[in-house]
């Protein structure tokens, strides 16, 4: 079985970070997105996978992924050109698909647990023409949601219904076999233009050859930046902790810490975990962080105290206030002198820089 990873888009909803990178590799835990996806179809036995790239920064995928070998994997890129939909770049794979049976993955969602796994298992292709994964969530409305027939069918697949059905969305990881590409050919753009995977997925799902699980495990789509700080949120207080980096005498250091390769935490400085820090980073001595809190390589925090916040890599921060549920872009700066118990929430994209100051007002 093959793989097939859709890596384009333009990731409106995640700028200002998506205005200089693919929000495919926005990093959860100091990991693109990206990389969860192929350590996760590797886990799941898929090692031949196709990359269908595209938006604005096709080449920093390719850049950061390279071949694949370093994932034991071999990377395929592939490119679709101008987009036209979900179903669009599924058929842009159609020649290295070939004749196997093969696993989409949408590159800006993270399934845990073994939903992959569960799937490829699963799945027969000399039975069923398509497999997915039904997942309950909050708000169907941003999904393909599933209409069960009643009879441990399907009875059909719904793009971001305005009244869902159900609260079953199909998660991002699905399973077909290449009789998908003639329905692919078979459809009409939707009403926004757009060829949808969710017609194809229902034109298949709704006959008789469809395999469908249920699953509790965590799913995430990562599309927006209330995402991206949940599922770092999440995915820091899952990873274990390490220390490889230097901890002063005098620091406090509690919870589920992870300190990378270089880095320093000074005496006087604060850390509650989960946080988890990259190689190279600077906590001083008057920075307090956690919980929740990621922080990525070659930074120098100061002064600030950070909770639950995404600070990326290369990030100087010498503030002094509360910095909360916030998303700090690579290359910036924040500075100002204001009171420590002032609390803000910024999004700030790439090499920006913000200065606060406490006028007293």
């Amino acid at each position: 079985m093959k793989g097939v990873i859709l890596a384009g888009g333009s990731g409106t909803r995640l700028r200002p970070f998506t205005n200089a990178t693919q929000k495919q590799l926005l990093p959860v835990v100091n990991k693109p997105v990206l990389e969860y996806v192929v350590e996760d179809l590797k886990r799941a036995g898929i090692d031949d996978i196709g990359v269908v790239v595209g938006g604005d920064y096709p080449e920093k995928v390719r850049e950061r992924m390279g071949d694949g070998s370093a994932y034991g994997v071999e990377l395929t890129y592939i490119h679709q050109g101008d987009p036209r939909g979900l179903a669009d770049a599924v058929h842009c794979a159609k020649e290295f698909v070939g004749d196997s049976p093969f696993v989409v993955y949408f590159g800006d969602t993270i399934a845990g647990g073994d939903i992959t796994a569960e799937l490829v298992r699963g799945f027969d292709p000399d039975e069923h023409d398509v497999g997915i994964v039904l997942k309950a969530v909050e708000d169907p409305t941003r999904f393909g949601t599933a209409e069960l027939d009643g009879e441990g069918g399907i009875r059909r697949v719904l793009e971001k219904p305005d009244n869902p059905p159900t609260n079953l969305a199909y998660v991002g990881v699905q399973a077909y076999t290449p009789a998908v590409f003639d329905v692919i050919e078979d459809l009409e753009p939707s009403a926004r233009g757009e060829l949808e995977l969710t017609h194809a997925v229902d034109a298949l799902a709704s006959g008789a050859d469809t395999y469908w699980t249920e699953t509790s495990d965590v799913w995430m789509d990562v599309g927006t930046v209330e995402d991206l700080l949940e599922a770092n949120r999440h995915f820091a207080e899952a990873a274990a902790p390490g220390m490889t980096g230097d901890v002063s005498e005098g620091a406090e250091v509690t919870g589920r810490v992870s300190l990378g390769h270089r880095s320093t935490v000074e005496a006087g400085a604060e850390i509650r975990g989960p946080v988890h820090i990259g190689e190279r980073t600077v906590i001083g001595g008057d920075a307090v962080l956690g919980p929740y809190v990621c922080v990525g390589d070659g930074c120098e925090i100061r002064r600030a105290s950070v909770r639950s916040s995404v600070i990326m890599d290369d990030v100087e921060a010498d503030c002094d206030f509360t910095l909360e549920g916030s998303v700090v872009g690579s290359q910036s700066r924040l500075s100002g002198d204001s009171d420590p118990t002032l609390r803000v929430t910024l999004t700030v994209g790439p090499d920006s820089e913000v200065t606060l100051q406490d006028w007293g007002v």
